[in-house]
């Protein structure tokens, strides 16, 4: 893999944790490595991380806002020009008196993880980006010492595409499109560097007596001869599942209610407003997680994951539960049961779509292979990464019978799916790697 995909791939696989090993990772930025690494190789559950509780009682919007909405707006302390007042401000007074007392520099957000960036880049690409850092006002000097970096100021690149070459004045140019002198962005670059030609691997195929015995006790040949008659659709496919729940089976008739209330809550989601209410709900709780211990590095995860229970938490905090409720219940549908059967329907229908490759993937995600690069990433890439990396195999966990009872409704689902752009009032359908 090449550029982001290399850098997020590489970075899906850590040790083996346990669930309780589990609960102690500190995700966070600045220290975001597991707290210990095991060998155990008999739990791969970490579902823990993604799960979300639809009893827990979520403040509304208006606190929400209360708590985590900033009011970035200085405060002048007085509302006219010809009413300030006789009094000067003794905390603004004593900021002026202490500002550029003390030699000790305040760290911009962002800038450790900059300077990780640019260090872990190729070297090649230093004379292209150099020349630019040393202009942008208030970089930090840490970054503009780096080796490679510090030799950059004021120099032209030497490496020039030939696209560009004899360009009058070339050398003028800002230093802010110095990006385009580089001859690997251009798409007709050739690498002229040789390497050393891999030899294939091809897998050794074994007969596995007990594998062919459990299949052919699922899928019985018999049944299957010409001479034998169709069978009708199964009463237990007509049927709905009583409360649903996260435990069970789904059956054909609950995913097809389910994919009943798909057009109607797009219709829904699309009144004016509602979508930037739903949006601002979603990331005032990602700040609520955060605030509570409950957050992840990438707490957006947790919606691809279980994006149904995520959404009707939304709904509960914009106050839109009732309205909803409203739509799924011609369905006979509770907010929580929709959430579980949806949840529950996409996890299935991503597992029944599945390639050769995702599954590769997802199988050297488990079994370490990207292990020793990701520790040689920076430590606070580690915990981002790390929570991707446990969060993929849970978007795709679903039993053999919610895959079997999709199956059998999966155009109607593609349609439908379709039909709403594969997004459910902002939650996402698919996930494609």
């Amino acid at each position: 893999m090449k550029g982001l995909g290399k850098f997020i791939t590489a970075a899906f696989i850590i040790g083996q944790v346990s669930v309780a090993e589990a609960a102690v990772v500190p995700w966070s930025l600045t220290n975001a490595q597991p707290a210990k690494i095991s060998e155990k190789k008999d739990s791969n559950d970490y579902s823990a991380f993604y799960a979300v509780d639809l009893s827990e009682d979520l403040p509304s919007l208006d606190k929400l806002r209360k708590m985590y909405v900033k009011n970035t707006i200085y405060d002048k302390k007085y509302e006219f020009s010809w009413n300030i007042g006789h009094k000067f401000d003794e905390v603004f007074d004593g900021i002026i008196k202490t500002y550029g007392s003390s030699d000790k520099r305040l760290k911009k957000q962002g800038e450790d993880m900059l300077y990780e960036m640019i260090k872990n880049a190729p070297k090649e690409i230093y004379p292209y980006i150099g020349p630019y850092l040393h202009t942008v006002p208030n970089m930090s000097g840490k970054i503009l010492e780096m080796p490679g970096i510090k030799e950059t100021k004021n120099k032209f690149p030497e490496r020039i595409s030939e696209h560009v070459k004899g360009i009058k004045n070339l050398e003028f140019l800002s230093p802010y499109m110095y990006f385009v002198l580089m001859p690997e962005i251009w798409p007709d670059y050739k690498d002229t560097r040789e390497y050393p030609k891999e030899k294939p691997v091809y897998a050794k195929v074994k007969y596995n007596e007990q594998f062919w015995k459990k299949i052919r006790a699922q899928v019985k040949p018999e049944d299957y001869y010409p001479d034998r008659e169709r069978k009708g659709e199964d009463i237990k496919d007509k049927l709905r599942t009583l409360n649903p729940s996260l435990e069970g089976s789904l059956t054909s008739a609950d995913v097809k209610a389910f994919g009943r209330t798909l057009k109607q809550i797009d219709e829904f989601s699309k009144v004016p407003g509602r979508m930037a209410l739903l949006s601002e709900a979603r990331i005032l709780l990602n700040s609520h997680e955060e605030a509570t211990g409950k957050g992840l590095p990438i707490n957006t995860l947790k919606d691809l994951v279980n994006p149904c229970q995520r959404l009707v938490q939304q709904l509960r905090i914009a106050g839109l539960e009732g309205e909803f409720m409203q739509i799924v219940g011609k369905e006979g549908f509770s907010s929580e049961e929709w959430a579980y059967t949806c949840d529950r329907t996409i996890k299935a229908y991503r597992l029944s779509l599945i390639n050769w490759s995702t599954v590769a993937s997802i199988l050297n995600y488990k079994q370490n292979v990207y292990k020793e690069t990701l520790q040689t990433m920076p430590l606070m890439f580690r915990g981002p990464q790390l929570a991707v990396m446990l969060a993929v195999p849970e978007m795709f966990k679903a039993s053999r019978e919610d895959v079997v009872a999709v199956r059998k409704n999966r155009k109607m689902l593609a349609d439908e799916f379709k039909a709403i752009d594969f997004n459910i009032a902002g939650a996402p359908v698919e996930f494609s790697m």
